[in-house]
């Protein structure tokens, strides 16, 4: 498992949702989903800034 993968089952058990993040990351949901299924990148801030939101929640 990678660390994407690790954050996305964080993200799952915390009940955090794509919208909630994509407000606080300023993007849209489905940037969010998208870089989850590995179908695109982030910006290395934005994927810390996703780090930082799911381990603070």
């Amino acid at each position: 498992m990678n660390i994407k993968d690790e954050y996305f089952l964080k993200r799952r058990q915390k009940k955090i949702t794509h919208n909630e993040l994509a407000v606080y990351l300023n993007c849209s949901q489905s940037l969010i989903s998208r870089y989850e299924t590995g179908n695109c990148g982030m910006s290395k801030e934005k994927i810390q800034r996703y780090r930082e939101y799911i381990d603070r929640k």
